[in-house]
């Protein structure tokens, strides 16, 4: 396994842990948290991981918006990133 495939699962483990989705497939997780590494390693921009999480959690995981805070979810994510 390479460090990124390594970063995707601990990411993945993470977004599990926020219990807003019910994943039947781990790779649509995955799918998720590659989209999500690959935006932070492009540039950190809490705004555009924002986005992200949004339209994934909204399009691919049916979710709507009022049910969580994207912005919030970022910062986790952008603080996970600087462990």
């Amino acid at each position: 396994m390479t460090e990124f495939e390594g970063k995707i699962k601990e990411l993945s483990k993470l977004i599990y842990n926020w219990n807003l989705i019910n994943v039947a497939s781990k790779s649509k997780l995955d799918d998720f948290s590659k989209k999500l590494l690959n935006a932070l390693l492009k540039e950190r921009n809490v705004e555009k991981i924002s986005r992200i999480i949004e339209s994934e959690l909204c399009v691919t995981f049916g979710l709507f918006s009022n049910k969580f805070d994207s912005n919030i979810l970022a910062v986790q994510i952008m603080q996970w990133q600087d462990k």
